[in-house]
C-alpha cells in the first residue's frame, strides 16, 4: 500500500489526519485549518489571483518579502488563508525542519495584523515532520507551486459541490481534470495534492526526477524514454511497479524510499562518496555559522576538493572528520556542480600554484562533535560494515561501495535524524522588517508609512492587563507611581508594603530595576514631606509637600494632599480597571530626522530636567529616547507587533544617530526574552549613558522613508544599506483618479484635462533635464477635482520644487511645461512667461557691455489657460 512510508516517516498517519481536516473544512466547505472563519473561498482565491498572480514581482528580495508586498492590499482573511495554503504545501515536504515551516507560517498569518492563536494541534511536530522529500526545484520555485495551488482551488471552488465530491472521491477523475490545469506536468504539489488526498493510489515520490529514475531502472527505459511519458501515466507506472513488487515480496509495506526497492532504482542514478576534513591542517572558520544554519532548516553550499573526476552532480556526499580526535562522518549532502578545477586551498587565489579539483556540495546537516552534536564514528562504521572500505581516507572524494553506503545512510538517520526532539511552542517566530521606501516627492512614501500604521493601531484580542500596566508605567514619574500605591493601599502603608504593590513592582520591571527599589520609595517619599513633619531629617525637600511619616515609619498623606495632586485618584483606579474592552493601542512611534537630530534624541542622553524628585532647581538625567521608549513597549509584549516609523531617515546623520544600534538592529541580532524579561536569543550590549544592557526585540519593525531628490540611494551609509531592505516608489499616474477616475478633469470650457499624460509628460522631460531621481510623484495630483485644484497644486507645490531641481534655471522650467519650442520660441499660452529685456529700455540708450536679459514670471493663477496645461502633453504644431 502507497500510505506506507517506511521507517523514516515519522507518524505518516497524523499527517493524513491532518489533509483530512483540511479536505473537510477548506474543500468541501470554505472553512479554515486554524480556525472557525470562512477563509477557503472562491472570493479569496480570486483576491489572490489578482493580486498575486497577476501581480508577479521578479525583482530583488525573498519570496516572502514580495509575497508580503504583492498581498498587502488584500483583506486579513485573504492573508490568513495564504498561510493555510502554506501550512498544506509543508504538510509533506520532510527537507525542512517544524520549526523553519512555523516560522513561514506564522509570519504570513501576522500580515493580516494578528499572531497565530496560541495552542494550534495543527501546527505541532507531529503533522509538519513531512512524509517524504521534496526536491529543491520546490523551494527555488516556490512562486510556482503557490501559483499551481490557486489555480487548482479556483477551479474546485468554482465547481459545484456535488462535482467536488464526485473528484474527491474518484482518484483517476481527479488526475483527469488536474491535466487542465497550467504547469501541471512540471508543479510537484500536483503530487503531494494526490498523495495527501489519496494515499492508498499514490506514492510519496514528489520529485520529478526520483519518478521517472524508478520508471526507468524497474522498467529499463533510457532516460530520453521516460522523459515522454506523461505525470499521469507514470502515476500508472509506479502503481504497476508497487504491485508488482509487493507480489514478488509477498508484503504490502514497501516504500521506494527505503530498502529493498531504494536499492533497485536510487543506487542506479547516484554514487555516494567520502570527503575528508582535518581539523589540524585546515581550520573550518564559519563551522558554527554553517552549523547552525543546517540545523535551522537550511542548506550550505560549501566549495570542496576532491580526488575524483568521476563525481556527479546529485551524488550523495558524506564529510568524515579525520586527523584528530573524534573521528568520523560529520556531515552529509548532495554534489550540485561537476568536478572543476581552482587554486590549491592553502594557497592565495590567483596566485597561480599548483591546481586542484573540487566539486561544491550543497550540506543539509553540519555537526560539531565538539558542540556534543552526534555523529557517525569510525569505529561504528569498522564494526558495521564487514567489507573493505575505507573510512579515513588519504584523499578527500573517494567511492563508497554501495552496500556500505547503504549501511552508513541508515547509521546516519539513526545517530543523528532520529534523535529525538522535544516539541516546539505553536507560538511563530516574528520575523522583523527592517524596510526603507525611497523615491522622488510626491511618490507616497509618507502615505505608505501612514497606512502601515493601521498594522499597529489595532487590536483584535484584548490586551493583557500586565503588559497594558506597563506601558501606562514606563514614561511616569517614581512620585506618581509611589503615590498612586499608597492612595491603593488606603493612604497608610510601610516603605515594604508600597514595594510589594503592582504598580510598583511593574514599574521596576519595565525601568529593569532589579534592587534599590526601596531606597527609591524612601527617598521620593521624604523630598516630598513638609518642614512641619520632624519625624523626617532632610534638607532635600521639593513641593508637592503631600507625605508624612509617623514614629514607628507608616507613610500617609498629608491633609489637604488632594488639592495639590487631583490626578493621583483617577491614574490609581485607571491603572487598577486596566485596559477598557475594545480600545485601541497604538503600538508604534513616528519621528522625522533632520539635520540637527541627534543620538541623544533617538535613543538616550543626559538632559536638564525639573529636580522634583531630586531636589531644588535642575538636575541632570538619562532621559530614554523615542527608540528607546518603543523598544521597551515591545519587550513587554512580545506576541505583539510593534514599530518606529522614520519619516526623511536619509535628512539625519545616520552613522551618529544610530551609533552601536546599527548592530543590534540586524534581523539576526535581534535580541528574543522570556516572560520574566531576561534575554533567550540574539545580542545585548551596554548602552554608554545608562549603563543598561540593551536589546532590540525581535517583535519592532524600522520603516524609513528616503527622498531620492534630496540624497541618492547610492550615497546611503553602506552599513545602513546591508541592514534594511530597500522598497522603491516612483511615480505611478495610473493611480490619479480625477474627477471620473479615469485621471482627467472638466477645464471648464467645456473640454477635459488628462492629469496622467500631463504627468508622464513633465516627467520624462525631467528624466532628460536632470535624472529619474527628481521626477514628480503622483500624490501631487491625486486629489486634483477641478481646474482651479490643478492651478493651486502647479503654482504653489510643483513650481517651486523645480525652482529648487533646476537651481532657479527657468528655462528648463519652461521645457518641462513646454512653454518654449526648440530656438526658445513661445508655446502660448505659456505658465511660466518671458520676454525680452535690452538696455534701452532701462537706460532710454545702448550701454556697452550690457546684452539683452530674459525676464520670467509665472503666469497669474487667473490667468492661466486650459490649453496652458494642455500643451504639456498635446502637439504644439
Amino acid at each position: 500500500m502507497s500510505r506506507y512510508c517506511g521507517e523514516k516517516t515519522h507518524d505518516v498517519e497524523s499527517i493524513l489526519d491532518a489533509a483530512e481536516h483540511w479536505r473537510r473544512a477548506c474543500i468541501e466547505n470554505d472553512g479554515a485549518v486554524f480556525t472557525d472563519d470562512a477563509l477557503w473561498s472562491l472570493e479569496h482565491f480570486r483576491a489572490l489571483d489578482q493580486y498575486f498572480i497577476q501581480n508577479l514581482d521578479m525583482g530583488d528580495g525573498s519570496f516572502y518579502e514580495k509575497l508580503e508586498s504583492q498581498i498587502e492590499p488584500t483583506v486579513p482573511e485573504v492573508k490568513k488563508l495564504a498561510a493555510e495554503m502554506f501550512w498544506v504545501m509543508f504538510l509533506c515536504p520532510s527537507n525542512m525542519t517544524p520549526e523553519k515551516k512555523r516560522e513561514g507560517i506564522g509570519m504570513i498569518w501576522g500580515w493580516a495584523g494578528t499572531g497565530l492563536p496560541e495552542g494550534i494541534s495543527w501546527l505541532s511536530d507531529r503533522y509538519l515532520v513531512g512524509a517524504g522529500s521534496a526536491g529543491t526545484a520546490y523551494n527555488t520555485n516556490r512562486w510556482r507551486e503557490f501559483i499551481y495551488f490557486i489555480r487548482l482551488m479556483s477551479g474546485l471552488k468554482a465547481m459545484g459541490i456535488d462535482e467536488r465530491k464526485r473528484l474527491l472521491g474518484d482518484v483517476r477523475a481527479m488526475t483527469t481534470w488536474l491535466e487542465t490545469l497550467e504547469e501541471n506536468e512540471s508543479r510537484q504539489f500536483r503530487h503531494m495534492f494526490l498523495f495527501l488526498l489519496f494515499p492508498d493510489a499514490c506514492e510519496r515520490v514528489f520529485g520529478g526526477t526520483h519518478r521517472r529514475s524508478i520508471v526507468a531502472a524497474f522498467r529499463k527505459l533510457r532516460p530520453a524514454q521516460v522523459n515522454k511519458i506523461t505525470v499521469s501515466d507514470l502515476d500508472g507506472e509506479l502503481h504497476d511497479i508497487r504491485r508488482e513488487q509487493e507480489a514478488s515480496y509477498g508484503t504490502e509495506e514497501l516504500d521506494f524510499y527505503s530498502p529493498p526497492l531504494r536499492n533497485l532504482w536510487f543506487e542506479s542514478s547516484h554514487n555516494s562518496w567520502l570527503f575528508s576534513w582535518n581539523p589540524s591542517k585546515w581550520p573550518w572558520e564559519s563551522l558554527a555559522v554553517d552549523r547552525q544554519a543546517t540545523h535551522n532548516g537550511e542548506t550550505v553550499t560549501l566549495r570542496w576538493n576532491c580526488a575524483n573526476t568521476g563525481i556527479h552532480v546529485g551524488d550523495r556526499a558524506y564529510l568524515t572528520r579525520t586527523g584528530v580526535e573524534p573521528r568520523g562522518v560529520i556531515a552529509v549532502g548532495n554534489v550540485v556542480t561537476a568536478p572543476y578545477q581552482a587554486d590549491h586551498w592553502g594557497e592565495p587565489q590567483g596566485s597561480g600554484s599548483k591546481q586542484i579539483w573540487y566539486v561544491d556540495i550543497a550540506f543539509s546537516r553540519i555537526q560539531d562533535p565538539d558542540k556534543g552534536d552526534p555523529m557517525v564514528f569510525q569505529g561504528e562504521l569498522k564494526k558495521a560494515v564487514p567489507e573493505e572500505q575505507a573510512w579515513s581516507p588519504q584523499a578527500s572524494g573517494i567511492k563508497i561501495k554501495p552496500k556500505a553506503a547503504g549501511i552508513l545512510e541508515k547509521l546516519w538517520q539513526d545517530t543523528v535524524e532520529k534523535v529525538s526532539k522535544p516539541e516546539q511552542p505553536t507560538l511563530p517566530v516574528i520575523r522583523p522588517r527592517n524596510l526603507i521606501f525611497y523615491g522622488p516627492p510626491g511618490t507616497g512614501k509618507t502615505y505608505e508609512l501612514s497606512r502601515l500604521k493601521e498594522r499597529y493601531a489595532t487590536q483584535s484580542t484584548p490586551i493583557p492587563r500586565d503588559v497594558w500596566l506597563m506601558q501606562q508605567l514606563a514614561d511616569v514619574r517614581w512620585f506618581d507611581v509611589i503615590a498612586a500605591a499608597l492612595y491603593k493601599l488606603g493612604g497608610t502603608a510601610k516603605v515594604g508594603d508600597i514595594a510589594s504593590h503592582e504598580f510598583v513592582r511593574f514599574k521596576a520591571r519595565v525601568m529593569e530595576r532589579t534592587s534599590h527599589i526601596k531606597q527609591t520609595i524612601w527617598a521620593t517619599l521624604q523630598q516630598h514631606t513638609p518642614e512641619s513633619c520632624t519625624t523626617v531629617l532632610t534638607r532635600n525637600r521639593c513641593a508637592p509637600f503631600v507625605f508624612e511619616k509617623s514614629r514607628d515609619s507608616v507613610w500617609s498623606f498629608t491633609d489637604g494632599w488632594q488639592e495639590t495632586c487631583d490626578d493621583i485618584p483617577g491614574l490609581a483606579d485607571s491603572w487598577e480597571r486596566g485596559p477598557d474592552a475594545g480600545m485601541l493601542q497604538q503600538r508604534y512611534e513616528f519621528v522625522t530626522f533632520h539635520q540637527a537630530y541627534s543620538y541623544e534624541d533617538f535613543l538616550e542622553g543626559i538632559r536638564p530636567v525639573d529636580a522634583g524628585e531630586d531636589g531644588d532647581g535642575f538636575s541632570y538625567r538619562v532621559v530614554p529616547g523615542v527608540f528607546k521608549r518603543i523598544v521597551k513597549k515591545a519587550k513587554a509584549d512580545p506576541n505583539q507587533k510593534y514599530a518606529i516609523f522614520i519619516d526623511e531617515i536619509n535628512r539625519g546623520n545616520i552613522a551618529k544617530i544610530f551609533g552601536e544600534l546599527i548592530t543590534l538592529m540586524e534581523v539576526d541580532k535581534r535580541a528574543e526574552y522570556d516572560s520574566e524579561g531576561h534575554l533567550t536569543k540574539g545580542l545585548e550590549l551596554t548602552l554608554p549613558y545608562s549603563g543598561e544592557t540593551f536589546g532590540v526585540p525581535v517583535n519592532l519593525d524600522i520603516y524609513g522613508t528616503m527622498n531620492t531628490a534630496d540624497r541618492s540611494i547610492a550615497l546611503i551609509d553602506t552599513a545602513l544599506r546591508r541592514r534594511f531592505r530597500f522598497k522603491e516608489l516612483m511615480p505611478n499616474s495610473a493611480v490619479i483618479n480625477g474627477r471620473a477616475a479615469d485621471g482627467t478633469i472638466d477645464d471648464g470650457d467645456g473640454g477635459v484635462i488628462d492629469l496622467r499624460k500631463m504627468l508622464d509628460a513633465m516627467n520624462l522631460r525631467i528624466r532628460f533635464l536632470l535624472n529619474r531621481d527628481m521626477t514628480l510623484g503622483h500624490a501631487y495630483f491625486c486629489n486634483v477635482r477641478t481646474f482651479a485644484d490643478l492651478k493651486e497644486v502647479l503654482l504653489n507645490q510643483v513650481i517651486p520644487l523645480l525652482q529648487e531641481y533646476f537651481y532657479e534655471d527657468w528655462r528648463s522650467i519652461q521645457k518641462v511645461f513646454h512653454d518654449v519650442g526648440e530656438d526658445g520660441q513661445h508655446h502660448d499660452p505659456q505658465i511660466v512667461c518671458h520676454r525680452i529685456l535690452k538696455p534701452e529700455e532701462a537706460f532710454g540708450f545702448d550701454v556697452a557691455g550690457h546684452d539683452d536679459l530674459i525676464e520670467y514670471r509665472v503666469e497669474d493663477e487667473a490667468n492661466i489657460a486650459p490649453d496652458a496645461i494642455r500643451k504639456i502633453y498635446e502637439d504644439v504644431n
